[in-house]
């Protein structure tokens, strides 16, 4: 699997993490919009993890209990090769022994088109949200 934790990055120098941890962050901003803050948040205090893949895709995973098992949550992704790399992400955590993905998009058609149907996912539920 390639790929790899970026707040426990050891072997660089803390200059060359930072960067990639701010490039991460830019590159996922679209995809978190408001949620932004609330999602580094959770990185910070170790609920949610941030990982880059290859150099060229990034995203925010986060384990959740289930009452049929352990889930690993896509909470956030972006970057290029989505489909490649969802994928990597499901047999590992298959391979890990999570029962469920469940993956957050703002595109769930397109993200369907592009493979994530062949991967078993499915829509799941609809989120509608009222800012006051």
């Amino acid at each position: 699997m390639g790929y790899r934790n970026l707040m426990r990055d050891c072997g660089r120098s803390a200059d060359e993490v930072a960067q990639e941890i701010v490039k991460a962050w830019t590159t996922l901003a679209p995809a978190l919009g408001i949620d932004l803050h609330e999602i580094s948040q959770e990185v910070t205090q170790g609920v949610s993890h941030l990982f880059c893949s290859d150099n060229e895709f990034y995203f925010v995973l986060r384990k959740e209990c289930r009452a049929t098992g352990p889930e690993l949550v896509i909470v956030a992704a972006a970057g290029k090769n989505a489909t490649k790399h969802v994928s990597e992400i499901h047999l590992k955590a298959k391979a890990d022994g999570f029962k469920s993905v469940r993956l957050h998009t703002l595109k769930p058609d397109a993200m369907l088109r592009l493979g994530a149907k062949s991967l078993g996912y499915a829509k799941a539920e609809t989120i509608l949200r009222a800012e006051l």
